[in-house]
């Protein structure tokens, strides 16, 4: 689980992850998947979190807020909102950035997402898919690059791109991680 949580804070923050115009479908076109939303967790010997997704009152999209807890007591939290897209069985998030405020990323990321009784698995998209396809014009959008990465825009329509991820799929999202859901006790304060 170390590892998803360094890849997870790493791809947030580094650019590594390419984001895009246009969602692949409208926000409140379709329901938000209903089993999505609630708490899920990691934790190790170095670390602790919690990812809640729920409803934004007055949007009615996504709100995802990560709290990262470190072993010694600093905390980190990430906030995105956005809402779910289902195509042909699959399912995607479409988030954008919220906080921290000074990320400089507006546009769009998409994750795969799966969900099962016990946990919530998630796969970010390959970046170096979408740069290959951005050089080779199958893809409209921008790679620039920079000193140790690359960073990737996608400024392709949604139809288009709803096309691309579905034929490249496997290769766009080639991994899952888990995280388990929080499972409360029955508990009643007195």
């Amino acid at each position: 689980m170390r590892y998803f949580m360094i890849l997870l804070s790493m791809l947030f923050l580094s650019g590594c992850i390419p984001y895009a115009d246009h969602a692949l479908t409208k926000p409140n076109k379709e329901q938000i998947d209903p089993s999505i939303l609630g708490t899920w967790f990691w934790k190790d010997d170095r670390e602790l979190g919690y990812i809640h997704i729920g409803l934004d009152k007055e949007t009615k999209l996504i709100r995802l807020i990560m709290i990262e807890m470190k072993k010694d007591g600093r905390l980190k939290s990430t906030e995105l909102f956005g809402h779910t897209s289902s195509l042909k069985g699959n399912k995607y998030l479409n988030l954008k950035w919220t906080h921290p405020e000074d990320n400089k990323s507006t546009g769009y990321m998409f994750m795969k997402y799966s969900v099962t009784s016990d946990g919530l698995g998630i796969g970010f998209m390959n970046s170096e898919v979408a740069e290959k396809a951005i050089k080779a014009g199958t893809l409209k959008g921008k790679v620039e690059k920079g000193k140790w990465l690359s960073s990737v825009y996608i400024t392709e329509g949604s139809e288009k791109l709803q096309k691309f991820i579905l034929k490249n799929d496997k290769a766009l999202f080639p991994e899952m991680k888990y995280l388990a859901r929080l499972k409360l006790p029955d508990h009643k304060v007195k």
